[in-house]
């Protein structure tokens, strides 16, 4: 994995941004979320990678991608228990109160515990069981809704009268695709309530204890049974008792209300009279207790086990025809198809007009199908899903029914006894979810959990509109990331209707985006694969991808860099380029890069492209000023003092600016991208393109802080070295260009497949790479001129060694600038006259003074130069006399050339410096004389 930088942008951090005064150290707190996001985007972009490119038919990627699903809940799911043992919980099938976070008893744990067991663990648990959730929903959705296409559905048979409806119940899930998700929504409730929930026993704790029967779970209603017997003696009463007799409605009272005068299991609803206070207290745990196991879809096995150890077992006979258990197995429904359509409008009638408890209503409108009975015990969001897909379920098998049995029979049962119709009560049946889930946002028991993001992508996969969730999401993502400066890897797109931005992800919920991503990357598969993915970019698509566009952010910002490209190559069009190049701009060093170039191969990206991409899309998305001031006077190397005889004409230090700490952003992208193109073979005429593209920008704009980073970080020397294995021990010494010309003219650089085509495209930036470097040196000169002049500054040996240094520099740059400078180009450029009219001038004054300064502090021989400059500007071809006098700078030119000679007449004796020669030897050679400038 790369080095991990913490970084901010687009409001995207781990908590609060650190103090400046924290040296760069972030809590345990703060270390623990980061490493635990890394842990899980890791394990889930391995995941992701493991779903092949090699070709495969569609049956086999869409096998692989529910493999996936599978893959994330068995993670969420580890995750879950993980995190329950931490907190010393269990889940509700392991009999323990899985929410239970912490007690009195908790404040005598260590420090460590304490930690442990905090708000922000029980937070934690609470987040992975709602991920566990959703990726159970998809498991078991998402198969059911992409098919294959070649799979057959069975045929229906004919009515049999052996057929028993454990088998007409196949038969109806085998031919009803809309039964099944129905039937895979309930089982995914079930399950999720059997996880989290409190405990059954502990949940009829309180009711128990108030039932005054100690540990007693058995034997009924003792309290009553009690009272009965004791008034029976009392009264000399024997056998059944009349409840119409006058002296037992006076003498068996339950207070003021009469008490009933028998214990069967209906008679408190027959006679309408009442039990003991404890055995009504008895009655409601046991009934909670019923509901919750149809809750949370036990077996019957365990149903009945629960109610036998109470000797309850007739309700357990009452719930055994249709528990819809989540694991059922072959000995269910073994009734026949009339009795189980009496068995259903029976437990709605006890449903509607029957029963002393909210709970027993609600446990036989599970099994009847209703919807307002089970609707008054629902506590949340899940509760209300399971209450109405359980009642659509019910009444689509029980239509089932009444189609496959004979109509006679069944008229005599639909005419004597009602039943709830569901289906009906929804009305259309295409949109049945999405109307359902929309009704709870507004239902007073669940608007605020509906609308919380997880709820809310939950509600989107349960109706299937999920590519609508994912547009919304988008939009959403769009809107946070421009509410202050504007984001253009995660733009914003203009809605026609007001999204709730409340209702989805932010950008700073890391996980809630690691879930979201995956979600979206598989449904998009697998539409793919379905055929109804359309391959141009719509604006709904670039939207729905500002989703990868925020995870990718977010890698980045985890320091998560080394996944981004496998989040990129799943993005279409030149958005998978954007992103990742923005993305990889604080990855710097060269290792890391290579990595990633190795690692966008692998996922059959185009690295080529991806490198062309970076300058392109740079320099587009920034584009230059449409109009440029004059070229002349826009900067300036002198300072306002006047020349003297001993230096010249005075530079000004730090002419090229104070060095920024960093570049701008935008420049420093730019250079960025000219050094991927160094790790990437070929595209020789690419890199100059751009790179001399890049190089007019900064000059046109005297951006010299970015132009010098650019001829210290991306060399021409080494691109020739990397890109055709042409490497020179000192590419200060600008001849090595000249050589390479004239060795590819004499075809002795065929090994290196380099042409003289290819050298000149490389000319340009060779050129303007030199008058930068020269300008630094310039600069470095100036300053050493000023120090020189100090008296007190003790300038030594080195020193003066480092200016001989910095003027033989400065020499070799010149002199490709005092020759045709962007003269010589492959096509013709006015910028280039623009550039040669703003520096050449400035440039070739400032030298003079550079060489007056060298002439008299280190040796002669560079006041012999300035002569020599000066023939050669006079020449009739010379290139640059036209551009000075254009610019009105011929006369400073000549002042300063007058200013030279005359430091050379009066000087009396020769100085050596580092790379000097024998200045009279010089002037013989060449034919010069000390009254040559004598004025």
């Amino acid at each position: 994995m790369l080095t991990r930088r913490p970084q901010n942008t687009f409001g995207l951090q781990f908590g609060p941004s650190p103090s400046p005064d924290s040296d760069d150290q972030m809590s345990p707190m703060f270390d623990d979320a980061e490493n635990e996001f890394a842990q899980d985007a890791e394990e889930f972009a391995k995941g992701l990678d493991s779903l092949s490119i090699v070709p495969k038919p569609n049956a086999e990627k869409r096998a692989d991608v529910f493999r996936l699903v599978d893959t994330y809940y068995q993670y969420a799911t580890n995750k879950v228990r993980a995190l329950r043992k931490s907190l010393g919980q269990l889940s509700g099938t392991d009999g323990r109160h899985s929410y239970e976070i912490s007690s009195q008893d908790s404040m005598d744990l260590d420090d460590g515990d304490d930690l442990v067991k905090s708000p922000a663990s029980a937070e934690m648990l609470k987040n992975w069981e709602l991920e566990a959730q959703t990726w159970d929903m998809l498991r078991r959705l998402l198969p059911l809704r992409y098919p294959n296409k070649t799979s057959l559905k069975p045929a229906r048979h004919d009515m049999s009268r052996f057929q028993s409806c454990a088998q007409l119940w196949d038969e109806f899930l085998q031919t009803d695709s809309t039964a099944q998700e129905r039937k895979a929504i309930l089982e995914c409730l079930q399950t999720s309530a059997d996880e989290s929930r409190v405990d059954i026993d502990e949940l009829v704790r309180d009711y128990q204890q108030r039932a005054e029967r100690g540990d007693i779970v058995a034997y009924g209603w003792l309290h009553t049974r009690s009272a009965l017997k004791m008034q029976k003696n009392l009264n000399g009463w024997s056998g059944a008792l009349d409840p119409h007799a006058s002296d037992v409605v006076q003498k068996l009272r339950n207070g003021s209300n009469p008490m009933v005068t028998q214990l069967d299991p209906d008679v408190a609803t027959r006679q309408n009279r009442k039990l003991q206070p404890q055995d009504e207290y008895f009655e409601r745990a046991i009934w909670l207790g019923c509901y919750e196991l149809l809750r949370r879809g036990r077996s019957i096995a365990e149903i009945r086990d629960w109610c036998v150890e109470r000797t309850e077992v007739w309700r357990a006979v009452s719930m055994s025809a249709m528990p819809l258990s989540k694991d059922e197995d072959e000995s269910r429904f073994s009734c026949d198809p009339l009795a189980m359509l009496l068995w259903r409008r029976t437990c709605f009638a006890l449903a509607r007009q029957g029963g002393t408890d909210d709970f027993e209503r609600a446990v036989y409108g599970i099994l009847s199908g209703d919807i307002p009975s089970v609707e008054k015990v629902c506590e949340d969001w899940d509760d209300f899903v399971y209450a109405h897909y359980n009642a659509l379920l019910r009444t689509q098998f029980d239509a089932y029914l009444m189609k496959r049995s004979p109509p006679d029979a069944t008229a005599t049962i639909t005419q004597t006894f009602s039943a709830f119709n569901a289906v009906q009560f929804h009305g259309d049946a295409a949109s049945v979810g999405e109307r359902l889930v929309k009704s709870l946002e507004t239902n007073v028991k669940t608007s605020t959990e509906a609308k919380t993001p997880m709820k809310t992508l939950q509600a989107a996969i349960i109706s299937n509109n999920v590519e609508q969730y994912t547009y919304e999401l988008g939009l959403a993502l769009g809107k946070s990331a421009n509410s202050g400066d504007t984001s253009t890897l995660i733009p914003s797109f203009s809605a026609s209707e007001e999204i709730d931005d409340a209702k989805f992800v932010q950008l700073r919920d890391h996980n809630g985006l690691r879930i979201l991503v995956h979600v979206y990357l598989i449904i998009s598969r697998l539409e793919e694969l379905q055929g109804g993915l359309h391959i141009e970019l719509s604006e709904r698509h670039r939207v729905q991808e500002n989703i990868v566009s925020a995870y990718v952010s977010t890698l980045r910002l985890t320091g998560l860099t080394d996944m981004m490209p496998l989040y990129c190559s799943q993005m279409q069009g030149d958005r998978a380029f954007f992103t990742l190049s923005r993305n990889v701009t604080g990855v710097t060093e060269q290792h890391e890069r290579e990595i990633l170039l190795r690692l966008m191969e692998k996922l059959d990206m185009d690295i080529a492209e991806f490198v062309q991409f970076q300058p392109r899309s740079l320099l587009q998305e920034h584009p230059e000023p449409e109009e440029h001031p004059p070229p002349f006077g826009r900067f300036t190397v002198f300072s306002n003092d006047p020349p003297t005889l001993k230096y010249g004409r005075p530079l000004k230090p730090d002419f090229l600016g104070e060095p920024p700490e960093t570049l701008d952003p935008v420049d420093e992208h730019l250079i960025q991208s000219l050094e991927w193109f160094l790790l990437v073979d070929g595209l020789w005429d690419q890199f100059f393109h751009y790179g001399t593209a890049i190089y007019k920008r900064f000059l046109k704009q005297f951006n010299f802080h970015a132009a010098r980073a650019l001829s210290e970080r991306v060399r021409c020397g080494e691109v020739f070295k990397r890109k055709a294995g042409i490497a020179y021990s000192d590419d200060s010494d600008v001849s090595w260009f000249d050589e390479v010309r004239a060795n590819a003219a004499a075809g002795s650089l065929d090994d290196n497949s380099i042409t003289l085509e290819e050298i000149a495209v490389a000319q340009n930036y060779f050129e303007m790479e030199c008058l930068i470097r020269a300008l630094d040196s310039m600069e470095t000169i100036a300053s050493s001129e000023l120090l020189a002049q100090d008296p007190a500054e003790k300038v030594g040996r080195d020193f003066w060694s480092n200016v001989g240094h910095e003027v033989k520099n400065i020499k070799s740059f010149m002199r490709p600038i005092l020759n045709n400078w962007l003269m010589e180009t492959v096509e013709e450029d006015e910028d280039f006259t623009y550039l040669r009219d703003a520096y050449l001038p400035e440039t070739i004054i400032g030298y003079v003074s550079v060489l007056h300064f060298a002439g008299t502090t280190l040796t002669r021989d560079n006041l012999l130069e300035c002569m020599e400059l000066a023939s050669v500007i006079a020449k009739k071809d010379a290139d640059v006399a036209a551009v000075i006098m254009k610019a009105g700078r011929m006369k400073e030119l000549v002042e300063g050339f007058a200013n030279c000679s005359k430091a050379l007449a009066i000087s009396s004796s020769d100085k050596k410096g580092a790379g000097g020669i024998n200045s009279k030897r010089m002037m013989r050679e060449r034919g010069w004389t000390k009254e040559l400038w004598s004025v």
